[in-house]
């Protein structure tokens, strides 16, 4: 092995979590902070935790309120007016009766 390439290694590395657990391990590191250990994690307590370091959960509330307040201001009787234009345009006529119709006319001629 070659010398003085390799880190040192402290067998006495204490590990600090949030929820003020502590316990020692080997590592290149003396002291080591988490932000979640085996007695806080949910997979190993069995309670539901929002672990939010980056505020994705308020940025998601805010772009979902932002939605809601564009949904809201947002015209609706647009469409519902181009649609009852269109139905009054054309009426509904099921196909059985333009046949009959083609048919009327065939013959008239």
């Amino acid at each position: 092995m070659k010398k003085n390439i390799h880190p040192q290694v402290y067998t006495d590395t204490v590990v600090t979590c949030v929820c003020g657990n502590t316990f020692t391990t080997i590592s290149t590191l003396k002291n080591i902070t988490v932000e979640i250990c085996s007695n806080c994690h949910p997979f190993y307590t069995g309670q539901q935790k929002f672990v939010d370091t980056e505020g994705r959960i308020d940025k998601f509330n805010k772009k979902m309120k932002e939605a809601q307040a564009k949904k809201e201001s947002a015209k609706p009787g647009k469409s519902k007016k181009a649609r009852d234009v269109k139905n009054q345009q054309a009426p509904k006529v099921s196909l059985k009766e333009l046949l009959k119709e083609a048919k009327k006319e065939e013959e008239k001629e």
